[in-house]
């Protein structure tokens, strides 16, 4: 089993995981989500390649840039794609549970204002800090309630899109 994290262009952070079942099929969980894939093998275009998720017959086309186009019509642009590594005997419920309280920057900026302590509790949407891009300036929100375990950046700080900035259990 494999546990990813995938960052789109537009900020979304997705958690996937996969088993592969048998020769060429794996079951692909998103979220809540479970889709069983079959890579049927390459298409008759350059980075082409063909799929079936769940019965239905895909083609999904990888340009260089991160984007992957899907039967010529969706697309979803890729920012990067990190393996997380899972432990012997661990259960990916253990794993995404771990991951799911990281507060990673939506976009490059400067931290101006940090608004809560390590050890403060949190409810889910509440304004944890300040990013200043470009003359404008984005309030992160909790994604979770709980507290806030380790705060990794300090006001001033630049960081950059992906980046953790807290940690909240």
């Amino acid at each position: 089993m494999k546990l990813i994290r995938v960052h789109t262009e537009l900020g979304d952070v997705h958690l996937v995981s996969y088993d592969k079942v048998e020769n060429n099929i794996d079951i692909v969980k998103i979220g809540d989500k479970e889709y069983v894939v079959k890579y049927l093998g390459p298409g008759t275009r350059e980075n082409e390649y063909l799929f079936e998720i769940d019965g239905k017959r895909y083609y999904v086309i990888m340009e260089s840039d991160g984007t992957l186009v899907f039967n010529n019509q969706d697309f979803l642009r890729l920012d990067r794609i990190t393996e997380i590594p899972i432990k012997e005997g661990e259960r990916v419920e253990e794993v995404i549970k771990g991951k799911e309280g990281e507060v990673v920057s939506p976009l490059f900026g400067r931290v101006v204002k940090i608004r809560v302590k390590e050890g403060d509790a949190v409810n889910k949407g509440q304004p944890l800090l300040s990013i200043e891009a470009m003359k404008a300036e984005t309030v992160i929100s909790a994604p979770i309630g709980g507290i806030v375990q380790k705060i990794l950046v300090k006001e001033g700080q630049g960081v950059k899109k992906g980046d953790i900035l807290i940690v909240i259990k």
